[in-house]
């Protein structure tokens, strides 16, 4: 393969263009003596993510009148959408670094195939989880009622099953991205509010694990999936200085809306637009993908063959740069995962 190519799935609304717009402020940050940089590679990816930064900007200026309550999703696609970036090699080569956004409707419908085919193409998976949608009014099955209608868990689970293969899977990164993570966070790490010191993003763990069982589960059915698959929680707070509040039925459509109002007790740095840990999903896969230019001689061959990705660093520059960013990366230590960053499945040691 001679380009990263990285799939994001997952329900309509959920503000997958907001963190990328978000990503895309802050990786080069994280990237900063790698050798490597992103930039965008076309005006049309370009105009997106401006957009993206412009609308939530604009809504974060709504939240400074008090008890204003504003959904923050616009736009929802029922159209592929690429994101077309590319990877910089200091004094050396451009690698093209497509992000594919899929709408959750492409996996049950005549779309399939092409769903497939992506998926051969990318190494890394993401599906992006509604969290307000997973976690709020909880049911006995350990995640919340509106979760199945909208982050889509079996559609997804049944792709997987039905129209992949193991071989289609298992040398993958699949990384479980709980988005608009706001309010869990918040009451996670503000003692005013967490009276019953809870860790809200521990529990947010659980309920993926509940709300992504049959996947899961298949995801660790078999030796080749154990070995090869890499699976990682990465949460992400979308705008910062927002909480989710409550949900609403919107009276023309009858669909369930979230909406989101500034929180008490922010400490001012966190106020308006603030994004938390929208560069880790990137990190994640950086390091997942350099680490298979090293490390797997056969990796090539099964992504198509052709010239190494990482022309123009020497395998010194390659360990230095997964040694750098393997720095910057959120994860579980122990038993107590930090901000809710979880290793379920780490075959290749990251």
């Amino acid at each position: 393969m001679k380009q990263v190519n990285i799939l994001m799935m997952g329900g309509k609304r959920c503000g997958k263009t907001t963190v990328l717009a978000s990503m895309y402020g802050e990786i080069n940050k994280a990237l900063a003596g790698t050798a490597l940089r992103l930039e965008v590679e076309d005006p049309q990816t370009e105009q997106e993510l401006v957009r993206a930064r412009a609308s939530i900007a604009r809504k974060m200026e709504d939240f400074k009148i008090p008890l204003t309550r504003v959904e923050v999703d616009d736009n929802p696609t029922s159209a592929l959408k690429t994101y077309s970036f590319r990877l910089v090699v200091e004094g050396g080569s451009r690698i093209p670094f497509k992000i594919h956004d899929i709408p959750g409707e492409w996996l049950t419908d005549s779309h399939q195939r092409e769903v497939k085919n992506l998926v051969k193409e990318c190494q890394v998976i993401i599906i992006a989880i509604d969290t307000p949608y997973l976690f709020s009014k909880m049911t006995s099955k350990g995640y919340g009622i509106y979760h199945e209608e909208y982050n889509k868990p079996l559609e997804i689970a049944n792709f997987f099953k039905n129209s992949l293969s193991v071989e289609n899977v298992e040398d993958r990164m699949i990384l479980f991205v709980p988005i608009k993570c706001e309010r869990y966070y918040h009451l996670t790490n503000t003692p005013q509010l967490n009276i019953c010191k809870r860790n809200y993003m521990q529990e947010l763990i659980d309920a993926i694990g509940c709300g992504y069982r049959d996947l899961l589960m298949y995801l660790r059915s078999t030796a080749a999936l154990v070995n090869n698959c890499t699976m990682a929680i990465t949460p992400i707070l979308s705008a910062g200085g927002i909480d989710f509040v409550r949900f609403r039925t919107d009276a023309e459509t009858g669909k369930v809306i979230s909406l989101y109002q500034e929180p008490e007790f922010l400490h001012e740095y966190e106020q308006g637009y603030s994004p938390k840990f929208c560069e880790q999903p990137m990190i994640y896969a950086l390091i997942y993908i350099l680490l298979q230019e090293l490390g797997e001689a056969a990796a090539p061959k099964r992504f198509g063959g052709g010239p190494k990705l990482f022309r123009g660093m020497n395998q010194t520059q390659m360990v230095m740069a997964v040694e750098t960013l393997r720095k910057k990366l959120k994860r579980n230590t122990g038993n107590h995962p930090e901000d809710g960053f979880y290793f379920i499945q780490n075959p290749k040691d990251l």
